[in-house]
């Protein structure tokens, strides 16, 4: 009588818990979700400037949202003004020639949208950047969540000497290319009609791909006597996937910010990186520099900023001591009952063979092209190695 008492509060306790926690869905305003976004940044170092404008859409379905058709300027505070056209898809791009990019001078948007909103920003002020001292990579275990589990892989490190300048904020961005291979050229393919090619087709069987490391990494050395960091650690890349296996690139750039900038990062970077658990720290409320002059009401997202701006490449090939471990997306298949078992829905069908003839092995078509695995491009980047 007395365990099932137990097991009858248990269970009750056990109701008692589960009922409190509930899946969380921020109640945001409609108005919330239609507000207009800028991002950009003049940099000195760049002739061509960049800036992107769009809406906000609701946190359960994403989705990018661009603002065509806006007149978009830029203005310094010494009277010249810089007129950026419509590239389409939100993206306004114009020329500053560097003789008007100085430390010291502040620059401002203005943005007059389709439909009549004027949305300003408050100047900001370049900042003199020094030049990035060192990017090196390491050999590095990250142990998992899982004790005794380990990611393996190579870590990248800048660091930064500023004493030159008198600059103490400061963010970078990552960017990474990587080589990837198709398994196979193509030597032979059935539509309905066998197809030798000869010499092999090689022309997909190397590829490129390059993309934005989302993650955001900032520093500020007020706090510091000397204005120099070392070890600062940047992306972390693992052993799971073909980018180290023929090749592989980081771009790293380098920007002074304003403290005001620096401050506005700094809080997305904190956002950014939490993870969201039931007890986790709220989203820090992040307020740019922009306003919207025509409906001073409407929160307007996003900063528009100017920096000095220093960037480099490093190149990574033969990691020492750091076994690959990942498969490729090229899944031969037996053909049992022969090219009977291909049927128009799978022309063009490659096939496994020689210069002698072809097997009874399809290829799915990841396996002799490249472009069909991850999205990237057969045109080697200017910047590649031979």
């Amino acid at each position: 009588m007395h365990q099932n008492n137990v097991k009858v509060m248990f269970l009750v306790l056990t109701l008692i818990v589960t009922s409190c926690i509930k899946s969380f869905t921020p109640n945001i305003e409609s108005g919330d979700l239609n507000k207009i976004v800028v991002t950009g940044q003049v940099n000195l170092g760049e002739e061509i400037q960049r800036v992107n404008i769009s809406r906000s859409s609701p946190i359960s379905s994403p989705e990018y949202l661009p603002i065509i058709g806006c007149s978009v300027e830029i203005s310094d505070d010494k009277g010249n003004v810089f007129v950026l056209g419509d590239d389409g898809n939100g993206n306004y791009t114009g020329q500053i020639d560097q003789g008007y990019l100085q430390a010291g001078t502040s620059f401002r948007i203005k943005i007059i949208t389709p439909d009549g909103d004027e949305i300003v920003s408050d100047y900001d002020q370049i900042n003199t950047c020094p030049e990035i001292d060192t990017v090196y990579y390491e050999r590095k275990d990250v142990e998992l969540n899982t004790p005794g589990k380990y990611s393996l892989g190579i870590q990248f490190y800048v660091n930064l000497d500023a004493r030159a300048t008198t600059s103490r904020y400061f963010m970078w961005e990552a960017y990474e290319t990587w080589e990837y291979h198709a398994d196979y050229p193509i030597e032979w393919w059935y539509d309905g009609v066998m197809h030798h090619v000869w010499p092999p087709d090689y022309s997909r069987k190397v590829c490129w791909k390059t993309r934005k490391i989302q993650h955001i990494y900032t520093l500020t050395t007020r706090n510091l006597t000397d204005n120099l960091f070392n070890r600062y650690e940047l992306q972390f890349v693992d052993n799971l996937s073909a980018r180290l296996m023929y090749g592989y690139s980081l771009l790293i750039k380098q920007y002074a910010l304003s403290e005001t900038a620096y401050t506005y990062w700094d809080q997305m970077r904190i956002n950014s990186n939490q993870q969201g658990g039931l007890y986790e720290k709220q989203p820090l409320a992040i307020r740019g520099n922009l306003r919207n002059l025509t409906h001073p009401d409407n929160e307007v997202l996003g900063f528009f900023g100017a920096a000095g701006l220093r960037s480099t490449r490093i190149f990574v090939a033969n990691v020492p001591d750091l076994p690959l471990d990942f498969n490729t997306l090229c899944s031969p298949s037996i053909l049992l009952k022969g090219l009977r078992e291909i049927g128009p829905s799978d022309y063009p069908a490659y096939l496994m063979g020689n210069e002698f003839g072809y097997s009874l092995v399809q290829l799915n078509v990841e396996c002799v092209d490249c472009l069909a695995q991850k999205g990237g491009t057969n045109v080697k980047p200017d910047f590649w190695p031979n």
